[in-house]
């Protein structure tokens, strides 16, 4: 068993605002599937964690426990090039106060 997967699994479900239904769903699944997953019963295959990273956008690297933390991405689709410059220079801005 991969150490740390269903805590993983079911946060990642919850920060998504999604239902062990609904999840179940997206993966063509029974929803007691996503609950075994969730408690270490069982494990996913790779097909379908990868498409739980998919779901939860996470990386499957966050699933499995080899990165510390989860990654938040922003989708920078519509903007324009302004708008990306702009948002590229504050995010350097809040990145060197961190440092």
């Amino acid at each position: 068993m991969i150490n740390g997967l269903g805590e993983r699994l079911q946060q990642s479900r919850k920060n998504s605002k999604l239902s062990r239904k609904q999840v179940a769903e997206l993966l063509g699944v029974s929803t007691s599937i996503v609950g075994l997953y969730e408690t270490d019963v069982r494990q996913p295959s790779l097909s379908a964690l990868m498409k739980l990273a998919t779901i939860y956008k996470v990386t499957t690297d966050y699933l499995l426990g080899c990165e510390a933390v989860e990654k938040t991405s922003l989708s920078l689709n519509g903007l324009s090039d302004k708008q990306i410059e702009a948002l590229t220079l504050t995010y350097k801005c809040f990145k060197n106060q961190l440092l």
